[in-house]
């Protein structure tokens, strides 16, 4: 199973990650295996998990929490290609063997509170470091985003 996490900036641009590994850890701490540099994204936030045909997302006990297509989840959730996991700010689609299509993959809406009264994700807070604008901080959030590659241990050095 081919899983790629999409996602949009302000702009328009569009980014894609790829989940190579059966477990996949996104948060804001350097050892993650995807890192989204943002207070509103936990250190260690929420885990994909490629078992077999089938991809699962599981919440680590996040503050903000993680949203399958607006919906906070409370436990391992089965994910569909098209579908759509919000952590912190950023909103990824999620492609499963190519579908859907590349063409076919557009930014999703800003989030609303989900039906039932559960509450969206909180807005970004403004930052004087780096901009007044909440968008432009998910922007260059996205620039620092960061596909932590496994570092094989290296041999000790000889003498």
């Amino acid at each position: 199973m081919q899983a790629v996490l999409v996602t949009f900036k302000a702009d328009g641009e569009r980014r894609s990650f790829s989940l190579p590994k059966e477990v996949t850890v996104i948060g804001r701490r350097e050892d993650c295996d995807l890192r989204i540099p943002l207070g509103e994204v936990s250190r260690k936030h929420c885990r994909f998990i490629i078992d077999g045909d089938t991809l699962k997302v599981e919440d680590l006990g996040s503050s903000n929490g993680t949203f399958h297509n607006g919906e906070r989840i409370q436990q391992e959730t089965l994910i569909q290609a098209g579908d759509t996991i919000q952590v912190g700010p950023v909103v990824f689609v999620i492609q499963i063997d190519g579908v859907p299509a590349d063409d076919e993959i557009q930014a999703p809406p800003p989030s609303e509170p989900a039906a039932g009264g559960e509450e969206a994700p909180p807005e970004i807070p403004d930052s004087e470091t780096m901009t007044n604008n909440p968008d432009d901080v998910v922007d260059l959030a996205l620039e620092e985003v960061e596909e932590v590659e496994e570092n094989p241990q290296e041999p000790p050095a000889t003498r």
